[in-house]
């Protein structure tokens, strides 16, 4: 049988970026740098397969492009179609609903990116507005996971059905950065979007403090819940970008201000036992002594294959191996967080969502009501939001409404707030570090650490990338993808996903998680895992 052009142009793909791509720590740190014009070669080979890309700038527009000198120069950086950028493109979030609307301001991560030299090649495919954890409800199409398992790498022909997906909702960003069409991406990361699909495409997926990025310019979904993520290649990639644009940011409320950082920094410099780490040589025979890392019971879930188990059992190997001390401890409410997540993201997104009517941007029906209903703004308005968001969007938003209702707050909403707090307390019981939100944690210099750990070891999915067609027993099911991401989202802690392994060829990704504003520490232990 004949193979379709695309089938060739995925293996193509394949062949020229992912074939060295093994997972190891070794690969990861000496992967050789991606530059512009390298980038911009890849996307314009490989983008029609893959579809990670919304809009990309040409080849021939690089010398308008011309960065700034600084610790990103010449990086390529791809920008997650809901964030704004000053490109001549489309921040849309995937959805008809914005379609070609053109920001007339740019993000703040953005500015900081640029101001240090990074140049923006392009906006990547995403989940309508970001919901959704496969990458497929997007006006644009689903984009496509750049691996492919060994038994299907060995037929001769392939449906795109019977892909693999990259994750989402920040899947178009994970699959640019694996198929080396940029060297880090911008994602959001509301319950798992940015470590979930970088944990299917093989990549690192760092979700920071919430407020450590300004959210000025990311289009909200969940705005108690939002937080601008970094995809990459290899942690010190992360570690750059996220130096750049970890900064204060007037025009975003929710940015941490200087005050709290300072706070945040006196904490985390107070421990003399992380101090000695962060002196110590990579060389060194147990360079992470004196860490110690928690593996949550709860995060064992009878969804949990195989595959992932014995890959969080090897990277507990690999931290003690590395001098950490490596213990057990409990989170009694994380079977709570996924309901609690949904409840909370859905009521904040009918909200945040309720601003595209039609009249002042966006998407208009063309649909003229009947003469009856020429003064009916609500029939105008029910017709543009009808056609312009998607099914997915259409049913998080009426959930949402429903949950936020004077008939159902009482049993939804308040309850999954209250478990938030729970969730949030229980993170900062098990962690030595106090949290820098309460005033009342102060951290004298020790001589000896107290109880508790530094970070959390578990898996970031349950399993590997599964096939675009794979049928859900029900539409609750798509949602139990997030199971291992929202407790870190809801507390608003710091967590990165680390590539450690394959299963019949497709990546495997382990989750590291720190208390809040500890995202240093965070990135020096992924950068060994």
């Amino acid at each position: 049988m004949r193979r379709s052009l695309r089938a060739l142009q995925l293996k193509s793909c394949w062949n020229a970026s992912c074939k060295t791509f093994t997972g190891s720590r070794q690969y990861r740190s000496t992967s050789a740098p991606v530059t512009v014009l390298s980038a911009l070669e890849t996307i314009a080979k490989c983008n029609p397969a893959l579809n990670a890309f919304a809009s990309h700038i040409a080849p021939t527009e690089i010398s308008s492009a011309e960065s700034s000198d600084g610790p990103l120069k010449d990086w390529p950086i791809a920008v997650k179609a809901n964030i704004a950028t000053a490109l001549p493109t489309a921040t849309s979030c995937a959805s008809r609903a914005l379609g070609t609307y053109t920001s007339p301001f740019q993000s703040s991560v953005v500015d900081s990116l640029e101001g240090a030299g990074a140049v923006v090649v392009g906006k990547t495919n995403m989940d309508e507005f970001g919901m959704g954890s496969k990458n497929t409800f997007s006006i644009y199409g689903a984009a496509i996971n750049p691996h492919t398992s060994s038994s299907d790498a060995k037929r001769k022909d392939m449906a795109e059905s019977d892909r693999r997906t990259p994750g989402g909702s920040s899947g178009g960003s994970a699959v640019a950065v694996a198929a080396g069409m940029c060297r880090a991406a911008l994602g959001s990361d509301t319950g798992g979007s940015v470590r979930l699909p970088a944990a299917w495409c093989g990549v690192v997926g760092f979700k920071p403090t919430f407020g450590r990025i300004s959210r000025h310019g990311l289009v909200a979904y969940g705005s108690s819940l939002d937080t601008v993520g970094i995809i990459a290649r290899n942690v010190a990639d992360v570690q750059s970008v996220f130096g750049v644009a970890a900064v204060p940011d007037p025009l975003d409320m929710t940015c941490m201000s200087s005050v709290l950082r300072a706070r945040i920094k006196a904490l985390t410099d107070s421990r003399p036992w992380i101090t000695q780490v962060q002196g110590r040589s990579e060389t060194e025979s147990a360079p992470l002594a004196g860490i110690r890392v928690g593996i949550p019971e709860e995060y064992w879930v009878n969804e949990l294959s195989a595959p992932a188990l014995e890959s969080w059992k090897a990277g507990a190997s690999r931290l003690a191996a590395l001098g950490c001390e490596v213990v057990s401890v409990s989170l009694p409410h994380t079977p709570s967080a996924l309901p609690a997540y949904y409840t909370l993201a859905w009521a904040e997104a009918s909200s945040n969502l309720a601003r595209y009517d039609g009249i002042r941007y966006g998407r208009r029906s063309s649909i003229r009501p009947d003469t009856r209903d020429l003064q009916n703004a609500s029939q105008k308005y029910a017709n543009t939001r009808t056609e312009g968001f998607g099914a997915e969007v259409q049913r998080r938003i009426l959930l949402g409404t429903y949950a936020m209702s004077s008939a159902a707050s009482e049993h939804y909403f308040t309850p999954s707030q209250k478990i938030r707090r729970l969730i949030q307390e229980e993170f900062d019981k098990i962690f030595a570090l106090p949290n820098a939100l309460s005033m009342t944690n102060t951290l004298a210099s020790q001589t000896t650490r107290p109880p508790g750990v530094d970070v959390l070891l578990f898996p970031t999915a349950t399993g590997a990338a599964p096939r675009l067609g794979d049928q859900e027993d029900s539409k609750v099911a798509n949602y139990v993808n997030d199971v291992m991401t929202v407790p870190a989202s809801l507390a608003g802690i710091p967590a990165i996903s680390i590539p450690v392994g394959h299963t019949d060829g497709m990546p495997l990704g382990l989750q590291l998680a720190a208390q809040y504003g500890d995202d240093e520490l965070l990135l020096l232990v992924a950068r060994h895992l």
